[in-house]
Parts: C-alpha cells; sequence; structure tokens
C-alpha cells in the first residue's frame, strides 16, 4: 500500500478534529438551545434538570421552590418545638444562580478538555447544590421571639439609692440566648443537602453590656445637692404637666463635661406630646397653654443644681416673681425659645433623680462626694419699680364710681450670688441678675349718667355766667365723651399689696409657668 501523503493526513487529521467538536456541541445543543447535560442532577429527588434548556430548568426549579416554602421549618431546644413558615422568614431558591451553574457543568474547562470531563460526568454524576436565599433579620427576629420561653436576659449592672441616700452598685449577670448564628448555619446546611430541616437550636451563654466595675468607674458615691418646692395637688392639670416632665428627667445620667439641656431632654410641651392646659405667663399675664406647670419643675432643678456647685450655662427668669422659689432663684423654659443648660464640669458622671409625692417635687443630684462643698446662695433686691396707675373710662359704672379691674405690682431687680467655701477660702459668684417687670394698676372710671339726670350742656358764647355747675367751678364733660387713659405713679404703698408686704419686698403669689 502507498503512504499516504503529509497533506492528506494533516486534512484527515482536522476532519476528525472537527467531528469531534460536533459530536461535543451536538450532545449539548439541541435546535440552537443550550441544554443541561447528562448527570447533572439536585439533591432533591423528583426534579430532573438534565436535557432542559434555561427556561424549561427555571420551571423546574420554581415547582421545587413551592414545594421547599409549603413545608414548615421545625425548631426544637429544651424539649420544646415550634412550626415556623418558611415564607415569614422570605425563604426562596436562587433559580437563576442554580441553573446557571447547572448549565456551566461539563462546560467549565478548556474545550480540549470537554470529552473526558462530560465522560465523566456522564458517569459519576453531579449534584448541583441548592442555593437557598432568606432574610436573615426576620429570621433573627423568629429565633429571638421563640427563644424567650427558653432563654434567659442578661442583667446589667446598675446603681441603686438606698434610702439614706447612699450608692450601692448592683452586679450585672449572665444570661443565656439562642445561638442565631449556628442556626442559621444549621438551617443553610440541611437545606443544601437535600433534607428537610429539623433544627435543634443551641443556647449560648450572653454577658451583660454594663458590668459592675463599668459602674464604679463612673464614680457616683454619694449625695451632691437637692431641693424642693411645694405646689397644688388640687390644681390637677398643672400638677399632672409637672409629674410628665419631672418622669423625663428621672434617672439621667450626665457624663463629665457633658452639658444637659432642659428641652433637649424633656422635649415639646405640646397637647401632642400629652400635656395639659394650665396658667402660664405670657406678656405679664395668666392665661391658659399647654404645659403650665413645667417651670417649676426647671426652676426646682435648677435650684438643685445650684446648690450642687455645678457651672450654669443658660438660665432666664421670669417676667414675674413666681412663688414656688425666692425671686431670683426661678428658671423659665419654652421649649425653642428659652432654654436651661448647664455643665458637669466634675470629672465624674452624675446622677439625677427626681420625686414627687403629694403637693412636693424634689431633685436630687447624685455624684462623686469630693467634689460636693458647701454653698450658699443669696439675693438682694437692688432695685424696685412702682407701678403705673391707668384709669380708664368706663360706661358700664355710674359716674363717680370706680373699679380696681387689674391690681397693680412692683418691678424688682434681684442680684443673686453662689458662695463656696473651697479649702477653707470664701468663693463669691456672682449669678446673671433678674429684672422682673412691674404690672400697671388699672382702674376703672365709671362715665354713666343716672337716667333721670338732667343733661348741662357746656356754655355757648354768650351764656351767662354762673349757670348751673359751671357757677361752682365744675366741668361737667359732654355725654358720651370718654375719659382719656391718666397714667401716675401712687404717691404711696404699693397699690394691691399690704403694708407688711411693701415692707418686706415680697411680691403677690402669682404661678408662672
Amino acid at each position: 500500500m502507498r503512504a499516504v501523503s503529509r497533506p492528506l493526513m494533516a486534512l484527515l487529521f482536522a476532519g476528525l478534529i472537527c467531528g469531534v467538536l460536533v459530536v461535543l456541541v451536538g450532545a449539548s445543543v439541541v435546535h440552537g438551545e443550550e441544554r443541561v447535560l447528562p448527570g447533572v442532577r439536585l439533591p432533591l429527588g423528583g426534579v430532573d434538570l438534565q436535557g432542559r434548556t434555561r427556561e424549561q430548568g427555571l420551571q423546574a426549579l420554581s415547582a421545587l421552590e413551592k414545594r421547599l416554602t409549603a413545608a414548615p421549618l421545625f425548631l426544637h431546644c429544651r424539649n420544646r418545638s415550634w412550626r415556623l413558615d418558611p415564607r415569614t422568614i422570605g425563604l426562596r431558591l436562587d433559580r437563576e444562580a442554580m441553573i446557571e451553574a447547572a448549565l456551566k457543568a461539563g462546560r467549565d474547562v478548556p474545550w480540549w478538555q470537554r470529552w473526558s470531563r462530560q465522560r465523566r460526568l456522564r458517569q459519576e454524576g453531579l449534584t448541583i447544590p441548592l442555593t437557598v436565599v432568606f432574610n436573615r433579620e426576620s429570621f433573627y427576629r423568629q429565633l429571638d421571639a421563640l427563644g424567650r420561653e427558653v432563654s434567659t436576659p442578661p442583667r446589667d449592672a446598675a446603681l441603686r439609692v438606698r434610702a439614706d441616700d447612699g450608692i450601692e452598685i448592683i452586679p450585672g449577670r449572665d444570661g443565656m440566648a439562642v445561638d442565631k448564628q449556628k442556626a442559621e448555619r444549621d438551617l443553610l446546611a440541611a437545606l443544601r443537602a437535600g433534607r428537610m430541616p429539623e433544627i435543634e437550636l443551641s443556647l449560648i451563654k450572653v454577658h451583660p453590656r454594663v458590668t459592675a466595675d463599668a459602674v464604679a468607674a463612673m464614680g457616683i458615691n454619694g449625695l451632691l445637692a437637692a431641693y424642693s418646692t411645694r405646689f397644688d395637688p388640687g390644681y390637677t392639670e398643672r400638677a399632672y404637666n409637672i409629674r410628665v416632665a419631672a418622669a423625663a428627667l428621672d434617672g439621667l445620667l450626665v457624663p463629665p463635661g457633658q452639658e444637659f439641656s432642659f428641652n433637649r431632654v424633656v422635649g415639646p410641651r405640646s397637647s401632642e406630646a400629652g400635656y395639659k392646659n394650665a396658667k402660664v405667663i405670657v406678656n405679664n399675664r395668666l392665661v391658659d397653654g399647654p404645659g403650665g406647670g413645667v417651670c417649676q419643675v426647671s426652676s426646682t432643678l435648677y435650684n438643685a443644681v445650684l446648690l450642687a456647685n455645678l457651672q450654669i450655662l443658660e438660665r432666664a427668669n421670669h417676667s414675674l416673681p413666681v412663688s414656688y422659689v425666692p425671686m431670683g432663684r426661678d428658671a423659665t423654659v419654652s421649649y425653642g425659645y428659652i432654654d436651661f443648660r448647664f455643665r458637669n464640669d466634675t470629672e465624674s458622671y452624675i446622677y439625677l433623680r427626681s420625686l414627687v409625692e403629694g403637693g412636693q417635687i424634689t431633685f436630687k443630684i447624685y455624684g462623686n462626694t469630693d467634689y460636693k462643698t458647701p454653698v450658699e446662695i443669696t439675693t438682694e433686691v437692688t432695685a424696685v419699680q412702682q407701678p403705673q396707675v391707668i384709669r380708664r373710662s368706663d360706661p358700664t359704672l355710674k359716674k363717680g364710681e370706680q373699679a380696681v379691674r387689674q391690681k397693680g405690682l412692683r418691678g424688682y431687680t434681684v442680684a443673686v450670688r453662689r458662695i463656696t467655701y473651697v479649702d477653707g477660702r470664701r468663693q463669691v459668684e456672682v449669678l446673671p441678675e433678674s429684672k422682673y417687670d412691674p404690672v400697671d394698676e388699672i382702674i376703672a372710671v365709671g362715665t354713666a349718667l343716672p337716667v333721670n339726670e338732667p343733661v348741662v350742656p357746656p356754655a355757648g358764647p354768650g351764656a351767662p355766667a354762673g349757670e348751673g355747675e359751671a357757677a361752682e367751678g365744675k366741668t361737667q364733660q359732654p355725654a358720651g365723651k370718654q375719659v382719656p387713659d391718666t397714667p401716675s405713679t401712687p404717691g404711696g404703698g404699693n397699690a394691691g399689696q399690704s403694708a407688711a408686704a411693701d415692707a418686706a419686698g415680697i411680691p403677690e403669689r402669682v404661678y408662672g409657668y
């Protein structure tokens, strides 16, 4: 036999290669559509992907997903069992990722290795793992809810104030909780292995967030100062507001160097926030408004802060004196406008407690007693403004009658000093002075004439002198003419106050905001 020429051999070899490629490609593509190769299977029986196109595989996986989500998950712990609906945690298959993996099986190597790879695939087979997706947050919430029946929450270390105002530290306590990360791993492992999951939950120890050492490091070991004021518990709306605002401050911790803001902690004093209408001072008048009584809370706290010798950052007095604290020692607040602020200028935490019992509100400030020092607060009235008297005509009163429509109150300027004794040395801190506005006294003057009294016209040109009241040196106002407002300063005393009150410089009782 003649030897085959080299060109012919090369041609035959190239044809052989093309034939192999045609066989390989034809085995995996039918009518131009890529299909899953033989031997590719899923871990769960009843679903076959081999020979399927992408769309057919997605449909098959959808049917499998419905089977999975229709069956409940079973969770067990300490002889207790729970059923969990997979749909509540958003359990589903990542069908796109799974069909992509199935189609790549046997084709994920260079072309010259594919024949042997696909041959081994047909002989040994390949299981495509289930790619499961679920909402981890929802799963963890479900475990938290179920775990309450078998777990014990940890207890943080805390402060306790004894009846004698001493401080003791309550140690923390470890708790037990469901190991949520292990439950997640077990769930995924069971699903990927093709088993309907029954998970045995494990419990792990949970340490408290706050330890006794952390509480001790705050440095709170005793009472720095306390202050109380009284109110009328029978004024229910005002008393209610006092309790609400005081409760917002009870148990507050202020770190060293940090600023306290009354408005930031207590929040808006509105009806939407739950406050009731009570008397407030607006333009030197008492009117109904939401949150009446909250200023007694801020004023009581202000005095406790003064006595604790903490740094005052912002404080304003009312426009009128109030009854529950001495003049110069009130602190008005108005959300968004006027705040009361102080700074914890010690190197330890301070702890606020508020107590409302009967008709009394008390603030106690606890901290490091190394910073405690004797404190004395002095007030001095440095100026007094007398009220003006405004006379206004009133046609509802008979001529010659008068009635006090508004009692006058004096205004005051008050100087306040905080005196401390540090290492035996007397130190005087001048606090911002307080200015209280005077309140004018308004007197109504009657202008109505008696029904049967004749009206004497004013004298005209040529009228004879001495007729009527003009002859007696009196002037009759024309009917209907109003007497103008005539302010004047009283010659002595303070209208609306007793002589004893005038002598002592004490204003009338006026409840503020």
